[in-house]
């Protein structure tokens, strides 16, 4: 079984395609967590190399030290979009109200209708499926009932996962298991196998994250006036 993949500063910086003095400039800056420390060794995990990835792109979109602190502070202490952007919370005429949402799917998964039962719906979902649980959460307070929301997130969760199943067998075989098929097997190859799952898995996700956030920009940044868009946080 692989562990938990760990960085130290140097390995971090190379694997975010950034330098250490750039990690350590965030770190004193207040964008980036402390590391793990132990010993006189910092080590990073998986959610500094997000983090600093997140601060690279909007780095390249143009946004300075000072607002991209402000904007992780506020999505850490879970602002929304209003508070996030400093708009004021307050309707707007101008802006078309959203569709009506569909129907929940009558087959929800049977935890789902567990959660439904309860007296608290969303900390039994959060048990079930907590990756999901922060969406479905945000969609609640946006006013969807607690059946539509969970019926939301679970074709979502449906759709990712029927991505990933289509192509992870491939990548992981090409990036790990071949190379490793075609080794003698030793202890040192095993460890080459581990070490190129990990690296693999990392590298499969940030494209994901890549790609996803490629196709979110298109609802959430100003369309050209050439490609006029229904989205009520387009500019208008």
């Amino acid at each position: 079984m692989i562990g938990t993949v760990e960085y130290t500063i140097d390995e971090l910086a190379r694997v975010a395609d950034t330098t250490v003095r750039s990690v350590r400039v965030y770190h004193e800056r207040g964008l980036l967590p402390s590391p793990d420390v132990r010993g006189r060794i910092g080590y990073y995990d998986v959610n500094h190399l997000s983090r600093l990835q997140t601060i690279s792109r909007l780095l390249s979109r143009g946004m300075k030290l000072n607002g991209i602190r402000e904007l992780l502070e506020a999505w850490d202490r879970g602002d929304g979009l209003a508070e996030i952007l400093g708009v004021p919370d307050q309707p707007d005429d101008s802006v078309p109200a959203p569709a009506t949402p569909p129907a929940p799917s009558p087959e929800l998964p049977e935890y789902m209708h567990k959660a439904l039962a309860t007296t608290d719906p969303l900390e039994a979902y959060r048990l079930a499926n907590p990756r999901c649980c922060d969406l479905a959460t945000r969609l609640i307070d946006a006013g969807l009932p607690a059946s539509a929301a969970f019926s939301l997130v679970e074709r979502f969760r449906i759709d990712v996962d029927q991505a990933v199943d289509r192509y992870a067998s491939e990548l992981f075989f090409h990036l790990a298991g071949k190379p490793f098929a075609q080794s003698e097997r030793t202890s040192g190859d095993r460890n080459d196998f581990e070490t190129n799952v990990a690296i693999a898995r990392l590298m499969t996700n940030r494209a994901a994250a890549e790609l996803v956030d490629q196709v979110l920009s298109r609802y959430t940044e100003p369309q050209s006036d050439a490609a006029p868009s229904s989205n009520p946080l387009s500019s208008q």
